[in-house]
């Protein structure tokens, strides 16, 4: 599996992913610099691997170290370095099987390059796929192990090398074969600027670099060696040579059988292979932009643009661009009808797909996300229906590539209601929602309206009329309103009936206590909130504010009402002080006149103590005696001021009670209590009392219904009570009916003349009848039955109120019918729209129901009588409606135009000419509006039938769409052609020798679709115009391209060499021992005499002067011969000679050293390949150095050192150690270490 990496630097609570960091720094040339790898959210993981990847031409690594010992198993073992194809392998897995977990920014391990390569050069360390896949397994406590995504917190991390301070020269160049060699000199340290002087007297070079590190480019040389000065703006300089090489410049070649477009645009399965020829020694690969390196083929590679550099050992650096396309896929979808209405599913779509491998014939696969059964394997086009809403479909090409087309389907009826709602003004209100129906087209009416509470219980009682709507009144809450039409297109409306905020009294200032003194100042002080302000202040007691501070005790309520007249009230109770209060009097009368033993005894509760006592004679006691007849006052008064009086009477006491007269009154109207008995009674003895039937205990009983009452009066002498009954009688009841209801006559136009008889049947003589309409009636003579009639009432609920003698009354109630409302009958109404737009030809019939016959119909705007109405175009029409009544009704229709037509050329999907001369134009329109359908085109000139024109030729075309109605629009498009290509060659020079080429290029072109122009030879890499190109004799084909990819083609031909040379070694490759040489035999054919031989190197090269040579070297070398004939003309060829380099060097581990010249010494032998021997010491087992020797001789392969003595004394027998240094012909030196065991 292929890792992302994401470019994310804030970590969140749910990131997973394992982040990696690199710590870079730069340095100079030659130093080695080490990198921390660095990890975060490094949370319980059991293994890895990834890869590192470095440029191999400016870095390479020395090693790593600080391995993170918190990861069992993690050694070096598990890196692995790849120095050719600038890769790290790094890999860990737990060997325990158990997790680890890292604390955020710990070092993985470090590790450390070498800077080589030239100044200012950089080199990225980057994480990425390759040569291994990233993975980060984790063990997760439910999904188990699994991988986890890795992010590189800075993907542009990179080390560069420094600049020199001191002047530094670095050159490269191109070998040639013929004059096309380049010399590219670079310069850095030092002070700038630099002059560049060449040594040789050809080429002349003088020339300034402004700029460290800015290069001098020196083109068109021969090979051969040329000699360069430096010199920097302090005077120092450097002097150099470089050999531009007899080679054929490096070519970058296409492998067509291994290079491979992705199968899809989306697919990472595309590869690229090359063939590199030329250069010089070993040639290094390196691709863009994915930093592979030493690779001639890659893969796993998405459409795009690659490009290969190919440097070799001299640095010449080549590259060349690849471009792997893949086509993407694409579709038009069609809307071939729209669903009728939300929720409808019956539309009908087709869809076209383009791009990608299409199958034979053009046809693709197509899979529809419902309805499979309209899926089609191949074809064209693919069409579904009885579909809706969102949709997609994936279109699939011969190579299973696919895409995902999303869409919508349009409605063709959008159906919307325009809500209102009567508000609530107060808590408790109810409101009617009122809902108008309306849509872009025309409504398929009838309309049927269901309105639901919550619990989705249909509310009955509203009222429909056409496409508008009436509730009930109701509470408030939450409801939804189904609206359907004629087709069954819905919607549901959710609407919130939200009730005002509830009216609040909020208490101010309270003070509900009254004085006693001076009393009548308690203090009630409230506000109104919420609700609607402005408040008002209403209070039982007549007060209108909303301060009150002038309360006695009692009760008092108060009603707030605010702006909406919405109400809250409250009630409150003055209490005051309690004060001493009289509870009886006992008084004890004389028995007779004169006698002064009456006593007066006061009985009370006390209020707020001490409570005083004073009568209106001497003392201050409840009871005081020795009193005469007479009247005595009483005050208590207590400390708060509180006082009670009262008075009591001593009398001579008499005989039993005699009742001597009463009064008696009946009630005045059947059901009232305002009856009346009032009782006069005399005598007894002390105070009279008075009990009643219905608990009255006073002479005067009052407030009576009819019945039956009894009173008993009584003293306190001990005489019986005196008893009386007495009996009310009610007034009889007048009967009363109402009939005869006669509605009123036209409901449009709510008249008040209906009718209704009332029946009144009494022995009252006085009636009057007075009606809801306000008419009045009054009957002074009465036979018992009155009958009385109105006869200007409105409809709904009416009244009577029935008077006799103008004291008793009573309301009956009843209802006046409605007679039906006119309206028009809507499944009766027929609409025929105007065929076209603009057109005059629409017509409306209607019929009215509710209404009477006969009835007339009257159209206003065109005036026009009866119920259908013709020749009519867009708009709204007024009709009258009169029935038998002379009822009247108005109402208006809407007749709606089909829309224009609407043709329009898609820019993005028509296309002109490609090429000159080319027959693949299109045109492809879309239209909208009219009466819908199919629709037809008919274009001019006639080059097809459908929207979409393809494989045109230039020129211009005019389509007209017809719909179903054969309602028309119009539109042109003209597709243009670009001119021919023409083209400016160079001319073609005839070639001096057989490996020479002549430069050709294309000078000038003109024509097709404009700049930039390229060419190509025999289908090569692309050239621009104005390039030259070295050919070899030969033909050729010539293809010029414009920007487009347009082409002319054209044939040239390369004239045959004036001569010929060849060389040949006969072999490419042979090996030699360290030491050991060979003869090189270089076979010349041609007919020109040779001039100059040329070996490269000339080192260990025997005879400079000839093909047949001697060469001996060190190290595996490729010698290069070139040999020039009299005509200039060369002919090169190379063999590489492998230098085995088995180190011949042997040393024995006993010697003898006992003077027999037999073993006696320490005696090396070595092969040919050993240049001297540098030094060797001998050393005891203590480390002390016995022997030391630089340079001994060689002797037939042989070196003879250490004898066994130290300072001219033998050595006792033991084991010592030696170590010699020994430098080898190819410049290796090697240092060897052995025991040596001296015996006698």
């Amino acid at each position: 599996m292929s890792l992302f990496f994401v470019q994310n630097f804030i970590y969140s609570q749910a990131d997973t992913c394992v982040h990696l960091d690199f710590e870079a720094v730069s340095g100079n040339k030659g130093e080695e610099i080490c990198i921390k790898v660095r990890v975060s959210n490094f949370k319980d993981i059991i293994g890895f691997q990834f890869p590192i990847n470095f440029d191999p031409r400016v870095v390479i690594p020395t090693g790593v170290n600080s391995l993170n010992p918190n990861l069992v198993g993690f050694t070096d073992s598990g890196i692995n370095m790849d120095t050719l194809k600038g890769a790290i392998r790094v890999i860990w897995t737990n060997p325990n099987n158990d997790t680890s977990s890292l604390a955020d920014g710990s070092i993985l391990f470090i590790v450390c390059f070498k800077l080589i390569g030239a100044p200012g050069e950089c080199s990225k360390i980057i994480f990425s796929d390759r040569p291994l896949i990233t993975e980060f397994i984790k063990r997760f406590p439910i999904d188990d192990d699994r991988e986890v995504c890795v992010i590189d917190d800075n993907p542009n991390d990179e080390v560069c090398i420094g600049q020199p301070n001191d002047l530094c020269v670095i050159s490269t160049v191109c070998g040639t074969t013929t004059n096309t060699g380049t010399i590219t000199i670079k310069a850095w340290g030092g002070r700038e600027p630099y002059r560049v002087e060449s040594q040789n007297t050809s080429p002349v070079t003088n020339t300034i670099i402004n700029n460290k590190g800015d290069c001098l480019i020196i083109n068109n040389q021969t090979p051969g060696v040329y000699n360069f000065k430096v010199t920097d703006g302090l005077g120092k300089d450097t002097m150099f040579t470089v050999f531009i090489q007899s080679k054929s410049s490096i070519s970058i070649l296409n492998n067509s059988g291994y290079t491979l477009d992705p199968t899809c645009w989306y697919t990472n399965n595309g590869r690229i292979g090359i063939t590199v020829n030329g250069g010089s020694g070993t040639t290094f690969i390196k691709w863009l932009p994915i930093n592979v390196y030493g690779n001639t083929n890659i893969n796993g590679l998405k459409a795009g643009k690659y490009t290969v550099e190919a440097s070799d050992s001299t640095g010449c650096v080549v590259s060349k661009e690849f471009t792997l396309r893949a086509d993407s896929l694409y579709a038009e979808i069609t809307i071939d009808k729209p669903a009728s209405c939300a929720g409808k599913c019956d539309g009908i779509v087709t869809v076209k797909a383009f791009g990608g491998t299409p199958n034979l014939g053009g046809r693709y696969e197509y899979v529809w996300n419902r309805n499979v059964w309209n899926d089609c394997q191949s074809a064209v086009t693919c069409t579904i229906d009885s579909v809706c809403g969102d949709m997609f479909v994936v279109i699939r090409d011969r190579n299973r590539c696919e895409d995902t087309i999303h869409f919508s389907i349009p409605n063709g009826t959008e159906l919307k209601n325009q809500i209102s709602i009567d508000s609530i003004k107060c808590i408790g209100d109810s409101a009617t929602i009122n809902a108008s129906l309306f849509t872009s087209g025309t409504l398929n009416t009838p309309i049927t309206f269901d309105l639901r509470d919550i619990t989705n219980t249909s509310i009955p009682g509203g009222t429909t009329n056409g496409s508008d709507y009436k509730s009930k009144l109701i509470p408030s809450g939450r409801y939804y309103l189904y609206t359907r039409d004629n087709l069954g297109c819905e919607i549901i409306d959710t609407i919130l009936i939200i009730p005002p905020s509830r009216l609040s009294l909020l208490e101010n200032q309270i003070d509900t206590i009254e004085s006693c003194t001076p009393g009548g100042d308690a203090l009630i002080d409230v506000r109104g909130v919420d609700g609607t302000a402005p408040y008002s202040y209403s209070w039982s007691n007549g007060s209108m504010t909303n301060r009150v501070d002038t309360f006695s005790a009692g009760t008092y309520t108060v009603t707030v009402t605010d702006f909406n007249k919405c109400t809250t009230s409250k009630s409150y109770t003055i209490t005051k002080p309690v004060g001493p209060m009289i509870t009886g009097i006992n008084v004890t009368d004389i028995p007779c006149i004169g006698d002064k033993s009456g006593c007066v005894e006061v009985l009370f509760v006390q209020g707020n103590t001490p409570v005083t006592i004073k009568w209106s004679v001497p003392g201050n006691t409840a009871k005081i005696c020795n009193l005469d007849t007479g009247t005595y006052t009483l005050i208590l008064t207590d400390q708060s001021g509180c006082a009670d009086t009262t008075s009591a009477m001593i009398k001579v006491g008499n005989g039993g009670v005699i009742i001597d007269s009463t009064v008696v009154m009946n009630p005045s109207c059947p059901g009232k209590s305002d009856g009346l008995i009032i009782v006069f009674a005399r005598g007894g003895s002390g105070q009279l009392s008075y009990t009643w039937s219905n608990n009255a205990s006073s002479p005067v009983n009052a407030s009576l219904k009819a019945g039956t009452y009894i009173v008993s009066v009584d003293d306190i002498g001990g005489c019986p009570p005196v008893r009386d009954t007495f009996t009310l009688v009610e007034r009889a009841r007048p009967s009363v009916s109402v009939k005869n209801l006669v509605g009123i006559s036209c409901a449009e136009t709510s008249s008040c003349d209906a009718s209704a008889v009332v029946t009144i049947n009494t022995p009252d003589s006085i009636v009057v009848a007075t009606w809801s309409s306000g008419e009045q009636f009054r009957y002074t003579s009465n036979t018992g039955t009155l009958l009385d009639t109105a006869r200007n009432l409105c409809s709904g609920q009416q009244y009577v109120i029935i008077s006799v003698n103008d004291l008793c009354s009573d309301t009956f109630y009843f209802n006046i019918p409605v007679p039906p409302r006119i309206t028009l009958d809507t499944p009766k109404l027929v609409l025929i729209k105007p065929s076209c737009f603009g057109r005059l030809d629409g017509s409306i019939t209607v019929a009215a129901k509710g209404a009477c016959t006969p009835v007339t119909y009257e159209w206003i705007n065109p005036v026009s009588l009866g119920p259908t109405i013709t020749n009519l175009g867009d708009g709204y029409y007024k009709v009258k409606i009169t029935d038998c009544r002379g009822c009247v009704h108005f109402d208006s229709i809407r007749l709606r135009q089909p829309d224009t037509i609407r043709v329009q050329v898609i820019g993005g999907s028509s296309f002109d000419v490609s090429c000159p001369g080319q027959k693949d134009g299109k045109v492809t329109i879309a239209w909208n509006g009219g009466s819908g359908g199919k629709g037809t085109f008919n274009w001019t000139p006639n080059a097809g039938k459908d929207s979409v024109l393809v494989d045109l030729l230039a020129g211009t075309y005019i389509v007209t769409v017809t719909d179903k109605n054969n309602c028309t629009g119009i539109a042109s498009y003209t597709i243009n052609e670009p001119p021919p290509i023409e083209f400016v060659l160079s001319q073609i020079d005839t070639p001096k020798c057989t490996n020479d080429k002549s430069d050709f290029s294309v000078v000038l072109a003109t024509g097709g679709t404009g700049l930039p122009f390229e060419w190509t030879i025999d289908n090569g890499a692309p050239n621009r115009v104005g390039n030259s190109v070295p050919l070899f004799s030969g033909t050729y084909k010539l293809t010029v391209y414009d920007k487009n990819g347009c082409t002319k083609d054209s044939i040239i031909t390369v004239p045959d060499p004036i001569g010929n040379i060849d060389l040949d070694f006969g072999i490419d490759i042979d090996t030699i021992q360290l030491g050991d040489s060979i003869r090189l035999i270089g076979i010349i054919t041609g007919q020109a005499l040779i001039d100059s031989f040329l070996w490269n190197p000339k080192d260990f090269v025997s005879d400079l002067s000839s093909s047949d040579s001697y060469v001996k070297p060190p190290v595996t070398t490729t010698f290069m011969l070139t040999v020039v004939d009299e005509n200039g003309c060369r002919a090169t060829d190379k063999v590489q000679i492998v230098v085995e380099n088995i180190r011949r060097f042997y040393a024995p581990n006993i010697i003898s050293a006992n003077g027999d010249n037999s073993n006696d010494v320490l005696e090396f032998t070595v092969g040919p390949d050993v240049e001297r021997i540098d030094l060797v010491e001998v050393y005891d087992r203590w480390g002390n150095r016995l022997y030391h020797i630089e340079n001994p001789a060689i002797t037939n392969g042989s070196v003879r050192t250490w004898n066994g003595r130290s300072r001219d004394e033998p050595v006792n027998p033991g084991v010592f150690v030696f170590l010699a240094k020994v430098r080898f012909r190819d410049g290796f030196v090697l240092v060897y270490r052995g025991d040596i065991t001296v015996v006698r």
